[in-house]
Protein backbone atom coordinates (compact mmCIF):
# COMPACT_ATOMS: atom_id res chain seq x y z
CA UNK A 1 0.00 0.00 0.00
CA UNK A 2 1.38 3.41 -0.55
CA UNK A 3 1.07 6.25 1.11
CA UNK A 4 0.12 9.72 -0.62
CA UNK A 5 1.21 13.24 0.55
CA UNK A 6 -1.69 14.70 2.59
CA UNK A 7 -0.92 18.33 1.91
CA UNK A 8 -1.23 17.25 -1.69
CA UNK A 9 -4.75 17.37 -1.62
CA UNK A 10 -5.35 20.55 1.06
CA UNK A 11 -2.89 22.47 -2.10
CA UNK A 12 -5.92 21.25 -4.54
CA UNK A 13 -8.21 22.63 -2.76
CA UNK A 14 -6.64 25.85 -2.16
CA UNK A 15 -5.77 26.01 -5.89
CA UNK A 16 -9.58 25.44 -6.67
CA UNK A 17 -10.71 28.27 -3.63
CA UNK A 18 -8.66 30.77 -5.62
CA UNK A 19 -9.74 29.60 -9.22
CA UNK A 20 -13.16 30.03 -7.68
CA UNK A 21 -12.85 33.39 -5.59
CA UNK A 22 -10.58 34.68 -9.00
CA UNK A 23 -13.83 33.94 -11.28
CA UNK A 24 -16.41 35.54 -8.70
CA UNK A 25 -14.35 38.88 -8.32
CA UNK A 26 -14.00 39.28 -12.08
CA UNK A 27 -18.42 38.59 -12.01
CA UNK A 28 -18.48 41.08 -9.31
CA UNK A 29 -16.25 43.34 -11.75
CA UNK A 30 -18.18 43.00 -15.20
CA UNK A 31 -21.43 42.53 -13.89
CA UNK A 32 -22.11 44.21 -10.68
CA UNK A 33 -25.74 43.70 -9.94
CA UNK A 34 -27.74 40.62 -9.94
CA UNK A 35 -31.79 40.81 -9.91
CA UNK A 36 -33.67 41.58 -6.75
CA UNK A 37 -34.70 38.29 -5.22
CA UNK A 38 -37.78 39.78 -4.06
CA UNK A 39 -39.56 41.23 -7.33
CA UNK A 40 -37.23 38.88 -9.50
CA UNK A 41 -36.09 41.74 -11.28
CA UNK A 42 -38.85 43.19 -12.24
CA UNK A 43 -38.78 45.97 -9.67
CA UNK A 44 -42.42 45.73 -9.30
CA UNK A 45 -45.10 43.62 -7.90
CA UNK A 46 -49.08 43.72 -7.18
CA UNK A 47 -49.87 45.21 -4.20
CA UNK A 48 -51.61 43.42 -1.09
CA UNK A 49 -54.79 42.42 -0.25
CA UNK A 50 -56.21 42.13 -3.90
CA UNK A 51 -55.42 45.26 -5.06
CA UNK A 52 -54.67 45.82 -8.93
CA UNK A 53 -52.47 48.12 -8.43
CA UNK A 54 -48.44 47.75 -8.94
CA UNK A 55 -46.39 48.70 -6.25
CA UNK A 56 -42.92 49.39 -6.78
CA UNK A 57 -40.48 47.07 -4.95
CA UNK A 58 -39.22 48.59 -1.60
CA UNK A 59 -35.90 46.41 -1.73
CA UNK A 60 -34.74 47.53 -5.21
CA UNK A 61 -36.69 50.78 -5.02
CA UNK A 62 -38.24 49.83 -8.31
CA UNK A 63 -35.03 48.96 -10.35
CA UNK A 64 -35.01 45.34 -10.64
CA UNK A 65 -31.64 45.16 -9.63
CA UNK A 66 -29.27 44.79 -6.04
CA UNK A 67 -25.49 45.01 -5.69
CA UNK A 68 -23.52 41.62 -5.35
CA UNK A 69 -22.37 40.56 -2.17
CA UNK A 70 -18.87 40.84 -3.61
CA UNK A 71 -19.69 44.29 -5.05
CA UNK A 72 -20.97 45.39 -1.47
CA UNK A 73 -18.13 44.35 0.22
CA UNK A 74 -15.63 46.01 -2.43
CA UNK A 75 -17.74 49.43 -1.85
CA UNK A 76 -17.97 49.23 1.65
CA UNK A 77 -14.00 49.08 1.82
CA UNK A 78 -14.03 52.04 -1.35
CA UNK A 79 -15.68 54.02 1.13
CA UNK A 80 -13.73 53.80 3.93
Amino acid sequence: MTHTDPTLGYQIMALVAAVWLGGYVTACLIWPLRACRKCQGAGRFWAQWGARAWRACPRCDGSGTRPRTGRRIYNYFRAR
